[in-house]
């Protein structure tokens, strides 16, 4: 097996370490240079292309997304991953669309790591906190999990649930049969991981969702 070389640039060092000796456990990791900002990284790879690149976002000199756009543009077969605490939806989307090849929380786990060392060319990967942000996926007041963001046609339907029309009566406002509207009602409740209307009901009202 060839082993990969891996650059890190955080400009944390303990953490940088931390993440060093999270990757050093890989079997297909051999070489791992760490870099206290982009810049100096950007640099190594005049001496040696590596084959992984990992960013904190938030560094002094060249910032993750500086670093990124550069090493894409200079060494376009890296496969370039961020690795930072902010996993905020506009700045993922951003990093993918500048040539990411993942976005990983510093949350993230040995085998998340191993999957991004691993990922195979023109995939794209991303740690379950991530995942989250980008699916919509949140935690409500009464601890129940949104585990996929409603359509526009389910937050209707919700509402009308919640107004206390039943299946049929929502179908002849919305122009649906009672037997559409009743599949959208089994999605919504799985989404909100509820197995009744009531506790649907209250949950959606408790939340503010309706």
């Amino acid at each position: 097996m060839n082993k990969r070389t891996i650059y890190l640039a955080d400009d944390h060092n303990i953490v940088a370490q931390g993440i060093a000796a999270l990757l050093s456990q890989i079997d297909a990791v051999g070489d791992i240079h760490l870099f206290r900002n982009g810049q100096e990284l950007f640099h190594a790879c005049a001496a040696k292309v590596p084959d992984v690149v990992f960013l904190d976002l938030e560094m002094p000199v060249w910032d993750g997304r500086k670093t990124l756009v550069e090493v894409k543009k200079n060494y376009a077969t890296v496969s370039c991953f961020i690795l930072s605490m902010l996993n905020e939806k506009y700045i993922v989307e951003d990093c993918m669309d500048k040539g990411a090849a993942g976005y990983l929380h510093k949350d993230c786990t040995l085998q998340e790591l191993s999957e991004a060392i691993h990922l195979p060319k023109g995939e794209v990967c991303y740690s379950k906190e991530v995942l989250k942000v980008l699916s919509g996926v949140k935690k409500t007041a009464a601890g129940h999990v949104l585990t996929e963001p409603l359509s526009d046609r389910e937050k209707e339907i919700l509402h009308w649930l919640c107004e206390g029309l039943s299946p049929r009566e929502i179908g002849d406002k919305l122009f649906l049969s009672p037997r559409t509207v009743e599949t959208h009602k089994t999605n919504i409740m799985q989404k909100f991981n509820v197995n009744s209307v009531g506790k649907l009901i209250s949950t959606a009202l408790k939340n503010k969702l309706v």
